[in-house]
Parts: structure tokens; sequence; C-alpha cells
């Protein structure tokens, strides 16, 4: 259940919280310029791994008065495990980006991308003996619709675009899919390896989590070097905007960018405390319900119309929602005690 513990519901606060308003400012950047995601996906990750580093460094005392710094924090999981964790996340975000160049619609790609829900499932079935009912089975594939219909009904050309074009460019729509459903199943696989080093390593190391899978993922940013800096001055450029209480005036869109880093590095604290509490069928569901909302939210404070097509997602996912937490927790099937004991080390020998 989502809710069997009062702390999870500060994690979800979290990423309920942070995560609509990094929506938010995304869009305000992506309105002055779409071609900014690059830049904006480098500096949410350089500065969680900038913030995330002092949490990670051992202080110790002096002369009562001073601390300093003696080292980083003992770290528990492995590297070999974080660079696995590391190339799966950059491989699908690649893939996510690239789709879009094969001539793949964007309702198609938001849908596609919204849609881990099921692949969870399969992934946690066949690879993990994961057992689910058929409540919760229902309850995922409504609470799938209801962000696919939300989806819809934010794209006011959504039944244009949702064409399979011509006979020339089917080829690339197909490669694109095929694209797309790679990293669909790439990202449940990437969710339960970290489910299962959590049980390994303990469920208290999201902060090392944090630090070392977005440290580790910073020198793949050296393939778009030329993009980053392209945009960086782009940003230097954009027209001025006055701040509050004398702050002064600065580029609209670093303003944008800063709100958006902050805003993201409050989402991620959640998701990763989040998947260090809960299972990952969880996370992944109040993950897609964020997104749902983040819909809602950007509907409303866009002044887009609140269509009925919309209000059907709504009560898709909020009745699927309660499905789900009012039904029992995934069960893992169960097997021999001597299997059992082959199996775990089989895992750790991969971690390790």
């Amino acid at each position: 259940m989502i809710f069997d513990s009062l702390i999870s519901l500060i994690p979800i606060s979290m990423i309920m919280v942070g995560c609509c308003s990094n929506v938010i400012s995304l869009e305000l950047i992506m309105k002055q310029s779409q071609s900014h995601a690059i830049l904006v996906t480098f500096f949410q990750f350089a500065s969680v791994a900038f913030i995330s580093f002092f949490v990670n460094i051992r202080w110790k005392r002096v002369f009562s008065i001073f601390w300093i710094p003696i080292g980083l924090r003992e770290r528990k999981i492995p590297l070999k495990t974080y660079f696995l964790m590391v190339s799966i996340f950059f491989i699908l975000s690649v893939l996510n980006n690239k789709a879009l160049d094969c001539d793949i619609p964007i309702p198609f790609h938001m849908i596609f991308r919204s849609s881990s829900l099921l692949s969870t499932i399969v992934i946690g079935s066949i690879f993990y003996r994961k057992s689910y009912s058929k409540q919760q089975i229902l309850s995922l594939i409504m609470v799938t619709l209801g962000i696919i219909f939300a989806t819809f009904s934010s794209m006011p050309d959504s039944k244009k675009e949702i064409s399979f074009g011509n006979e020339p460019n089917l080829f690339r729509f197909s490669i694109g899919m095929l694209m797309l459903t790679a990293a669909m199943f790439l990202s449940s696989i990437l969710g339960l390896i970290q489910e299962h080093t959590y049980k390994l390593y303990g469920k208290d190391r999201h902060y090392e989590t944090i630090f070392y899978s977005h440290l580790l993922s910073l020198p793949f940013f050296l393939i778009f070097k030329d993009d980053i800096l392209h945009h960086i001055q782009l940003n230097s450029q954009s027209p001025l905007m006055e701040l509050p209480f004398g702050v002064g005036s600065y580029p609209t869109l670093w303003v944008y960018l800063i709100l958006n880093v902050l805003t993201q590095y409050v989402c991620i604290q959640g998701v990763f405390i989040l998947t260090g509490k809960t299972s990952t069928l969880t996370c992944t569901l109040v993950i897609s319900i964020r997104k749902f909302l983040s819909i809602i939210i950007s509907v409303v404070y866009f002044n887009n119309s609140f269509t009925s097509l919309l209000f059907t997602g709504t009560i898709l996912v909020f009745l699927g929602t309660f499905m789900y937490s009012t039904s029992g927790k995934v069960i893992e099937k169960s097997l021999p005690p001597k299997k059992q004991e082959e199996n775990e080390k089989e895992k750790e020998k991969k971690l390790n």
C-alpha cells in the first residue's frame, strides 16, 4: 500500500510539490526556447551532484568552534552497481530523445513514457517472481489510461499529430517506436535494480545514491558540449527580469533555470527516499500520479480548457489510486530455501 507508514508521506509530498513546480519552470523555459532540454538536464545533474556532495562529506570539529571536512562518507554500494545504473539511465534518456527524430508524434512519445507501470509488472513478474493481484493490475491499467486521456486533452492538435504519415516515413516511425519500447523497459529494469540494491545494502542509502548517480553521469554530457555552450550564451542574452525585494535584474532564462534546478533537487530527493522505503511499483505509481497532476496544473496555470477527456482521466486516475491503495502488498513468489540462497548469492555476485 502507498500509505502504509506516515514516513512515506514526506517523500510523496516532496515529489508532488517539487516535481510539479519543476514542470512549471521547465514549461516556462521551453516556451522561450524548445531546444534547451540538454542544458536544463545538464544543470539539473550538476546542481544535484554539487548540493549532495556536502551531504556526503564527513566533518570534524576543531577547537569546539569550527568544523572541517575530512573526506567523504563511507560508501556501501559498489561503484560497479552505480556504473550499471548510470549507464542504463543514460541509454534510456538518449533513446527517448532520439525517438523524436524518427517521426514520433509528441502525444505518442508521452503516452509511451507514461506506460512504465505495465512494463514494471511484466519485468517484476518474469525476472523477480513478483505476484500482483487482479485488483492491482486493474488499478494500474486505469491509472495509465487516465494519464493517456489527460495527455491527449492537453494537446489541442493531438488529432492532427497522431498519424502514421506517408509510406516513406513508416520505417522511421517503426524504429522510433522500438526506441521508446526499449526505453520504457529499461526504465522499469532500472527501478527494480535500485530496489534490489536497497535490499542488499540498506534502505537508508538514498543520500549516497543521489550523489554518485548524478556525479558519475556528468562525463556523458561531454557528448553535448557544443550544444550546452551554445545555449549558455542564449540564456545570457535573454530579456532581463526584475526580481522582488531589490534583488536586481537578471536574464529571464537564468532565473527560470535556477528555479528549475532547486525544485528538481527537492523532486529527486523525494524519489530516492520513496524508492528506499517502498516497492518499485508503488514508487512508479506515485510518479505517474505526479505526471497527471503536472498536466492538470499546466492546464490551469496556462489557461487551457478543462475538457471532458481530461475529466475522464481525472476519474480514472483517482479511482485507480484508491483501488491500488486498498489492495494487498506485492508478494514475491516463494522458492525452496536452498534455491533462494543460491539466487541471493548470484545477485550479490552480479552487483559486486
